[in-house]
């Protein structure tokens, strides 16, 4: 055997082990069109994890600052028995 008989022989095998059938190469299993498919669903998930994170972040302090308004409204209220609307007093 020369060494062009064992590189053919090594030839064949590595297109066995790799090919298919009929002696073509196999085509790789996912297009470009699917691989830019699932970057787009990735970063869409992201984009909306993101804006509930921060949406639901901003409720909650929107919720405790009025819920500290509506307590300080309540102390006004008590500590002036007449009413907070007051502003005849000033005539």
């Amino acid at each position: 055997m020369n060494g062009s008989q064992a590189g053919a022989a090594a030839r064949g095998v590595w297109l066995s082990a790799c090919c298919n059938q009929s002696g073509a190469l196999p085509e790789p299993p996912e297009s470009p069109r699917a691989v830019q498919a699932a970057v787009l669903g990735v970063l869409s998930l992201l984009v909306l994890c993101g804006i509930l994170f921060l949406g639901g972040g901003l409720l909650l302090r929107a919720q405790s600052l009025a819920a500290l308004l509506a307590h300080e409204r309540r102390a006004l209220g008590e500590a002036e028995p007449g009413g907070a609307s007051g502003g005849d007093d000033d005539l």
